[in-house]
Formats: structure tokens, C-alpha cells, sequence
């Protein structure tokens, strides 16, 4: 029974070393440039070792972008549970997620980019952007909650926010942007959100 555990450990240890090189490799090379052979060979391992683990390239770039899904979300999560005001949990939610989309080349590049030739990554796009909206949607319940909000139509307000913060991602994330304050254009973000643009 122990020996199974094991044997289960170390499968899952080098499933995930795999993981970790592809990602690196089809971040520097694209999905279209990468080859088995090329991960492969920075694995140290053989072709066929690959398919033991994975059916496909793409079934490998699949879980690549969902580990790198599991990652934003994991910590997009940290901050709603943080003990924070709305607005505050709001500009943290915001802050987070910009600083580390830089991170996730995969993700990024396929959030971005229209990449009609790799139509299976469509079903991770979509649960995403509705992972996200839902996200939003909870801190602006709380938000409303503490009467701290004014909101009529929160899934609207949601999608919109949600809208609003994708459109700073390519961007913020795009090397024309490498010395941005993230910080204060979270905060200029944010007060336009929160205040409009109308002056008071």
C-alpha cells in the first residue's frame, strides 16, 4: 500500500517537473514553435516518457495554462479573504492581478491573443473570465453590504469592472510599460472606477 503512495508521489513529482520546463519552453518559443522534442530533451527524458503523462502538445499546453489558471486565481483568492475594506480589497484584487498576469507568459499570451488555430484553449478562456466576474462580484456584495457601494446591477458592475481590468493587461504587461508605477495607475484606475470622471 506504501510502496503505491510512493510510486504515486514520484509520478506526480515529475508530472509536475514536466509542467514547469514546458511552461518555460512554450513561454520563450510559443505554442506553434514548441516541439515534444524540445521539452523532451530539457526534461531529460525520452519523447515517449511524455506521453505517458500527456496525450498530446496540446494536451501538455492545456495543463500548462490551467496550472498557470490555478496559480491567478490562488492568489486573487488570498486577497478576498483578506480582512479588508471593500474598496481596499478592490484595489488589491486589482493590483494582484496585473503584477502577476506579468508572470504567466502562457496565460497572458493566450488571454491576448487570437489564437483561432488552438481552438480547445476556448473553454479555459471562457471559465476564466467567468471566474473572474464572479470574483468581482463578491467584493462588490460586500461592498454593498457594508453600505459602502452604490450598486444596481452588481453582475453588470462586475462584468464591467471585470472588462475594465482586462483592458490594462496586455498594456501593463507589454515591455513599452516595464517602468509603469503598477501602484499608482491601480490607484488612477480605481478612482475612476469608484469617483467617474465628472468633477465634484
Amino acid at each position: 500500500m506504501q510502496e503505491t503512495g510512493k510510486n504515486g508521489n514520484k509520478k506526480d513529482a515529475t508530472r509536475e517537473n514536466i509542467l514547469k520546463i514546458a511552461r518555460e519552453i512554450f513561454s520563450k518559443y510559443g505554442f506553434k514553435k514548441t516541439t515534444l522534442d524540445d521539452i523532451a530533451g530539457a526534461v531529460r527524458k525520452g519523447k515517449s516518457s511524455l506521453y505517458y503523462y500527456f496525450e498530446s502538445k496540446e494536451d501538455l499546453f492545456l495543463a500548462v495554462i490551467r496550472k498557470e489558471g490555478e496559480i491567478l486565481a490562488h492568489e486573487l483568492e488570498i486577497v478576498i479573504n483578506r480582512n479588508l475594506k471593500p474598496v481596499d480589497k478592490l484595489r488589491d484584487y486589482i493590483l494582484t492581478k496585473l503584477s502577476t498576469f506579468r508572470n504567466l507568459a502562457n496565460f497572458f499570451h493566450i488571454i491576448e491573443n487570437d489564437i483561432t488555430a488552438i481552438g480547445f484553449i476556448d473553454e479555459v478562456k471562457l471559465k476564466y473570465e467567468r471566474t473572474e466576474i464572479r470574483m468581482i462580484k463578491r467584493i462588490l456584495i460586500e461592498g454593498v453590504r457594508k453600505n459602502e457601494f452604490e450598486i444596481y446591477d452588481l453582475t453588470l458592475a462586475a462584468v464591467g469592472i471585470t472588462t475594465a481590468i482586462k483592458g490594462l493587461e496586455k498594456p501593463i504587461s507589454s515591455p513599452d510599460y516595464s517602468n509603469i508605477d503598477l501602484e499608482r495607475s491601480v490607484d488612477t484606475i480605481l478612482k475612476i472606477l469608484c469617483y467617474g470622471i465628472m468633477k465634484r
